[in-house]
């Protein structure tokens, strides 16, 4: 089960819990992201109060699991050992470059969230011709050209973040959304905190 979570709703580990509570054992509840100009988008000063979300959601699945009442949130989700190849780490998703989209009208674009980004528009599935014009920019977009993923520790678990969310909060591909990079690197704390604890206690 799949949510959002937005500037309307912020206090996002009560969502999860009603979820949880309605039955469902896999739930997914993400940020919106979205022009900061609309009332419901989150803003960089809400990062403090959504960190502490992000915790208080860690606890209430340790308070489930002691109950025998286990659950799965999707953003916890992370292979701590092994994970993807070294290359998928550094360059993420693949948009533009493994993969493309299609809209309803027959363009194509990197990927589904640059649809209407017409300066982002590599062809349409009824011309004769298509050239990726972007795939050399989509290509050289992975951690290593990315001045903040360079330092950052969570860099290799992110890939960098979405493209698309960096295009549209600073204008370049290369410039990752902050946010985003703020909430990411929460969640792995949390996800890091919740396997260590699981395996000291199921090794006690």
């Amino acid at each position: 089960m799949r949510g959002t979570y937005t500037a309307y709703n912020k206090a996002f580990s009560e969502d999860v819990k009603h979820l949880v509570d309605a039955g469902f054992r896999n739930v997914s509840v993400e940020p919106v992201v979205t022009d900061e100009a609309q009332p419901y988008a989150l803003k960089p000063e809400d990062a403090p109060h959504l960190e502490k979300e992000y915790d208080r959601l860690a606890d209430l699945m340790l308070d489930y699991e002691s109950r025998g009442e286990r659950f799965s949130f999707f953003h916890y989700n992370v292979d701590l050992t092994q994970g993807p190849c070294v290359f998928k780490r550094a360059s993420g998703c693949g948009a533009g470059t493994e993969y493309v989209a299609v809209a309803a009208n027959g363009d194509i674009y990197p990927c589904h969230q640059f649809v209407g980004e017409t300066d982002y528009r590599i062809g349409n599935v009824h011309d004769a011709i298509f050239d990726n014009t972007r795939f050399d920019q989509f290509n050289r977009a992975h951690i290593y050209h990315k001045e903040a993923c360079r330092r950052c520790w969570a860099k290799y678990y992110c890939s960098g973040g979405c493209h698309a969310n960096a295009l549209h909060a600073n204008g370049d591909i290369l410039k990752p959304y902050e946010l985003g990079c703020t909430l990411e690197r929460k969640r792995l704390e949390c996800a890091i905190g919740l396997n260590c604890y699981r395996t000291i206690t199921e090794s006690v």
